[in-house]
């Protein structure tokens, strides 16, 4: 079974993105990114990349990433908070640490499409 119906499918990661997001708008670090940003549509999309990724153990398209990320700004630092928040989250959320550590992995194979400042 993949990580995306492993755990309740597409009502569970929509669970999962609003505890994330609750604790990424709060973030002293990373609040700025999100200042009138439609959260629901970023939630909406990224329910979409959590199913992409997870049920084919696909890659996303880096040059889509880098693409629209770029404009941001993201530095080292709020990319490692991002990654302990989302740690968190999928501690909180009872992913098991061995599916955690395959999500994680996964997210940080696209750090350089990401951040765009040291």
């Amino acid at each position: 079974m993949n990580l995306f119906q492993k755990y309740g499918g597409a009502d569970f990661w929509s669970d999962f993105l609003n505890v994330f997001y609750t604790r990424i708008v709060a973030s002293e670090l990373l609040a700025r990114h999100f200042v009138d940003k439609d959260i629901d549509h970023i939630k909406s999309m990224l329910i979409g990349l959590l199913e992409v990724t997870l049920v084919t153990e696909g890659h996303y398209p880096e040059d889509d990433l880098k693409k629209g990320h770029t404009s941001m700004a993201i530095t080292s630092a709020e990319f490692n908070e991002w990654i302990e928040i989302y740690t968190g989250a999928l501690r909180d959320s009872d992913i098991s640490p061995e599916d955690s550590a395959s999500i994680l992995n996964l997210i940080n194979s696209y750090r350089q499409c990401i951040v765009s400042k040291p």
